[in-house]
């Protein structure tokens, strides 16, 4: 079984990810990792132009490492073994891309706990996920 789990280096999403560990008993083999995180585009264009490819993707490298490393520590911690996936765009899309192209048989992500209102109004990549994906969804408080 392969697992994508969604980091972004917040407390909510590293909940998600020890609730995750904390039932690894529900699989019969220990599942394959994607740690996942999504680093959103620069919103302006001639900015990222300016500044060149390299020091932009260095920027969303360097970003990424810092939101994946917590979570990675944990998983390293606990022996299971992972693969880190630094992408960007949007998060929803590209989560829901990635599971697709990996093969993935579960996405594992954290909420923040908003009432069914609140995302309406203020849009959650769980909500647009767990609405677009082929691929089950686990939602982890």
């Amino acid at each position: 079984m392969k697992v994508l789990i969604a980091a972004d280096g917040s407390n909510h999403s590293l909940a998600a990810l020890n609730a995750f560990l904390s039932r690894r008993a529900w699989f019969r083999d220990v599942p394959a990792v994607e740690l996942v995180h999504v680093h959103a585009p620069i919103p302006y264009p001639r900015a990222a132009a300016w500044a060149g490819k390299e020091a932009v993707d260095r920027y969303y490298d360097e970003e990424s490492e810092l939101a994946l490393k917590p979570a990675e520590a944990i998983l390293t911690r606990q022996g299971v073994p992972f693969r880190p996936v630094k992408l960007v765009g949007d998060a929803a899309r590209e989560i829901i891309g990635h599971a697709a192209a990996s093969d993935c048989d579960l996405i594992v992500m954290g909420t923040h706990g908003h009432t069914a209102m609140g995302n309406l109004v203020m849009g959650s990549v769980a909500t647009k996920v767990l609405a677009a994906s082929k691929v089950p969804v686990l939602l982890l408080k």
